[in-house]
């Protein structure tokens, strides 16, 4: 990175933090409202750590962090427990992405993000028909929840049950099945991609 590309990023040097406030502002809104794809948040990524270095450039660091660590999320064989973990461990994650006030830190929260979400979809992983699955078209949470209930009070209790039940009745319970485990296939494919 040459110092010309830093100052293109921060051009008033006398309002540094505002700029900087300006170029997370826009990151941490695609975070918290685009749905989770790793292929779409590391390029997002990767252009934070450019502002990062624009910002050692003209002689700005900031704070140290631990390297990335794998946090302790371990998921449940129970398909109810696990969704509701999801949910609570991603909307953690949102509010310390929101509260990030350096490209470092958002880098990180959004980091163990991915972490999450790519260890639930690898708990949905099967073989289905990947016809009609969009990946960037979730489920609705609450929907979620309530169809992973119905299955629940019909004795579909773990992934296990899920995978082998008729899911018929639950039409968008199975397509956001598909989803997640396409997602799985598809994070699998980048990293090997990435590796050779």
């Amino acid at each position: 990175m040459t110092v010309e590309y830093a100052l293109a990023l921060f051009p008033d040097p006398e309002n540094f933090e505002d700029q900087l406030d300006e170029h997370l502002f826009g990151h941490k809104q695609f975070f918290l409202t685009k749905p989770i794809l790793t292929a779409t948040f590391k390029s997002r990524l990767l252009a934070l750590f450019k502002i990062n270095e624009a910002a050692k450039l003209l002689g700005v660091d900031f704070e140290d962090l631990e390297p990335f660590n794998s946090p302790n999320t371990e998921f449940s064989p129970s398909v109810e427990t696990s969704v509701m973990h999801y949910f609570e461990w991603i909307a953690a994650q949102k509010l310390k992405i929101a509260q990030s006030t350096t490209p470092r830190r958002l880098i990180h929260e959004v980091s163990v993000m991915l972490y999450i979400h790519r260890t639930f979809c690898s708990m949905w992983a099967g073989e289905f028909d990947e016809e009609d699955v969009l990946l960037s078209k979730p489920m609705d949470e609450l929907e979620f929840i309530q169809s992973v209930r119905r299955c629940r009070a019909k004795g579909i209790m773990t992934f296990d049950d899920l995978k082998n039940a008729n899911l018929s009745d639950e039409p968008m319970l199975f397509k956001e099945m598909k989803r997640l485990s396409l997602q799985h296939k598809k994070e699998q494919e980048w990293t090997n991609a990435t590796k050779s």
